[in-house]
């Protein structure tokens, strides 16, 4: 559920953008606008049109005068689609996810996201607004997945060698040493 002000602040085009529709048809309009403002929110492009609040979609149609109807024949996977979002990767300058935006997403991750312990879903959001933020090109779900579990077993690693460090002896013998050293190789550390 989106409020108009919502739709207005977080789905609109830009002047900017809207320079970008004349010379397409009208379905061609929609799609492009629809798959911009999406890339804008998420970082990614929508897979087909049930990724979209229908009033996300009648918002997008009433700004650029077209029928909301149209994203129906509107080719998703297809050439035109394709070729709609390497348009609009050129238009936003996103750059590809390797090297040095990859090292900038780890030390992200390690530094900011995952030190205050999102849930799923936060966590979720904030790699989606870093990625826009960014204008990088989010990876595959398999590779972030497994990027966001590896930065997740490092922060725990770095949280228990801390906690472990700052025990006194007295408390260390009421967790029981044994306990404390089993817990520390379980996950690869050393008391």
């Amino acid at each position: 559920m989106w409020s108009s002000e919502e739709l207005a602040e977080r789905w609109s085009l830009g002047s900017e953008e809207l320079v970008l529709l004349p010379g397409k048809p009208d379905t061609g309009k929609l799609g492009f606008a629809v798959q911009l403002a999406f890339y804008k929110q998420y970082a990614r492009f929508p897979e087909d049109e049930s990724d979209l609040a229908p009033a996300v979609i009648a918002h997008l149609a009433d700004q650029i005068g077209v029928s909301a109807l149209l994203l129906n024949g509107y080719e998703w996977a297809g050439r035109t689609g394709r070729r709609h979002r390497q348009l609009i990767l050129d238009f936003l300058a996103v750059v590809p996810f390797e090297g040095v935006a990859e090292s900038t997403f780890r030390a992200w991750l390690a530094e900011e996201a995952l030190p205050s312990e999102p849930n799923s879903t936060a966590l979720e959001d904030q790699i989606g607004a870093w990625f826009a933020c960014s204008r990088v090109t989010r990876p595959g779900s398999y590779r972030l997945d497994r990027l966001v579990a590896a930065a997740r077993l490092a922060h725990d690693e770095r949280t228990f060698r801390t906690v472990a460090a700052h025990l006194d002896a007295e408390t260390r013998c009421r967790l029981g040493e044994e306990a404390l050293q089993s817990d520390t190789s379980r996950i690869g550390l050393q008391p």
